[in-house]
């Protein structure tokens, strides 16, 4: 009797899993759409919504003893038809640094992250930030991106991104916009992501030329990352391969 349940469900498994991995890509394929003309937008810390400012306005503060200044609060809203970001953006002419503190919002999720970007030319970019959420879409090879969202301070962030830029960089220099031409560089950096995803086979753009769509490349490798167990194994090889970066650092507690 014991052996025929398990058989059972086994079978089931195989039918469920299979059901998954063929319908999951192509749900996604149909549902995803990606922005083409990201347009962010100069707005008042008072008119952000009430979640976004919650998060960031206490945020801000953190990152003046290191003389970070902001430059703009910023919306994003029409990333997706459903979901967008609010972020106050921040630059030390000091160092030519970028940061910001980001609020993203959809239908089943809020969530907030900082980040540190040290921008040094189009084939070189370090991210570090406190974003804990996984992407679905892909990396941008140039950009070297590292999520710490154990970190909960702006001064081990900040540590802890400056260390990781003083190895890869290997002394290139780091560059700012013009001042006052923040949010129309911001809006140049948002507008790469899309060609970089067509050149890999991940999105085309759409007939109307107003969204990227994933190809069956882009939605079978989505699809499949949110799948179970797999983001539980995406999340334990990033924890485990952020540990060792801080440790290796000497960052870690």
């Amino acid at each position: 009797m014991l052996t025929h349940y398990v058989h059972v469900g086994l079978v089931f498994l195989f039918w469920f899993y299979s059901i998954l991995f063929v319908l999951g890509p192509v749900m996604l394929r149909i549902q995803f759409r990606y922005n083409a003309k990201v347009d962010p937008r100069a707005v008042k810390l008072g008119e952000l919504p009430e979640a976004a400012r919650a998060f960031i306005e206490p945020r801000i503060g953190e990152f003046a003893p290191w003389n970070f200044d902001p430059v703009a609060y910023v919306s994003l809203w029409n990333v997706t038809p459903s979901t967008g970001a609010y972020m106050a953006l921040l630059s030390n002419p000091h160092t030519c640094e970028w940061a910001d503190v980001t609020f993203v919002m959809s239908p089943v999720k809020k969530t907030g992250y900082m980040e540190f970007i040290t921008r040094c030319s189009e084939q070189m970019q370090i991210d570090t930030n406190t974003n804990a959420t996984a992407p679905i879409l892909f990396p941008v090879p140039q950009h070297h991106i590292f999520r710490f969202p154990q970190i909960r301070d702006v001064f081990t962030l900040y540590r802890v991104h400056r260390m990781l830029v003083t190895e890869i960089a290997r002394g290139a220099l780091p560059v700012l916009p013009p001042v006052g031409e923040e949010i129309t560089e911001l809006k140049r950096r948002l507008d790469r992501y899309g060609p970089w995803q067509i050149e890999r086979g991940y999105m085309h753009l759409d007939r109307s030329g107003e969204y990227y769509r994933l190809t069956w490349k882009g939605a079978i490798l989505g699809a499949w990352r949110l799948i179970w167990p797999i983001p539980m194994v995406r999340g334990w090889r990033q924890r485990a391969k952020n540990q060792a970066i801080l440790k290796r650092l000497g960052a870690s507690s």
